[in-house]
């Protein structure tokens, strides 16, 4: 996803994801409106791969894995979320202040 522009959210939300025809588990973190970090247990996931994300409640949200490492991926969404829908991603951050 190279060098970022926008502020990311960290959270860790479950979600899920779907590949050609399976669906699998993952959790979504590091968000901001144009991708996120996922972790996962899907070994077979590759770059370039394209992904229907489902974040929470929001989805489905198409996809493109731009890097893969130990369990983890980046994923640069193919249209940015609205600034409401990161908005209700916010709502999740513990306020520790």
């Amino acid at each position: 996803m190279g060098r970022r522009n926008e502020s990311r959210l960290s959270v860790d939300l479950p979600g899920s994801y779907i590949r050609g025809d399976r669906s699998h588990a993952m959790f979504f973190s590091q968000i901001s409106a144009s991708g996120c970090r996922l972790t996962t247990d899907d070994s077979d996931l590759r770059v370039g791969d394209a992904i229907g994300l489902y974040l929470g409640p929001v989805g489905p949200i198409d996809g493109i894995v731009r890097w893969v490492s130990d369990g983890c991926a980046g994923v640069e969404f193919g249209v940015p979320l609205d600034a409401a829908v990161v908005g209700y991603f916010a709502a999740f951050i513990d306020d520790v202040a």
